[in-house]
């Protein structure tokens, strides 16, 4: 058999708030969804609008880091240049022109500066600009 406690006027009266409280608590309301979407669109249209920019970044990167591991401090200047271009051509890299990477000597080392900004738009009048700087010394 169901043994319950009797039902007492203060818990019916418990029993009747928590019922109220229950009904009250529907779930998200028209206005929280929309909010919601609203902020998940404009995440979305800025990770969709800036990951390709910052893709080719890394691109870059790893173009300018392979060309200093294929090098040497003994290397020509123009060796060096030859290989940026080669690399930027092969792996497809137009946000930056390989005659806009400075590769200098400095204290016998040669450096690969790579340093650059690309400019995204996001919405009608809103841009966002990426800054890269991208710095390799070549040491033997």
């Amino acid at each position: 058999m169901f043994f319950s406690q009797p039902v007492t006027p203060q818990r019916f009266a418990t029993i009747d708030r928590q019922q109220r409280v229950l009904r009250r608590q529907d779930g998200v309301s028209i206005l929280g969804v929309l909010v919601l979407l609203a902020l998940l669109s404009f995440f979305l249209t800025v990770t969709i609008r800036l990951l390709p920019a910052w893709m080719e970044g890394r691109s870059v990167k790893t173009a300018i880091n392979a060309v200093a591991e294929a090098s040497s401090a003994q290397n020509s200047l123009r060796d060096v240049t030859k290989r940026v271009q080669n690399n930027f051509n092969t792996n497809r890299i137009e946000a930056i022109k390989p005659r806009d990477v400075k590769v200098y000597r400095d204290e016998g080392k040669i450096i690969i500066d790579a340093n650059y900004e690309k400019r995204t738009p996001l919405f009608k009048g809103v841009d966002a600009v990426l800054m890269f700087t991208d710095n390799v010394v070549v040491i033997d």
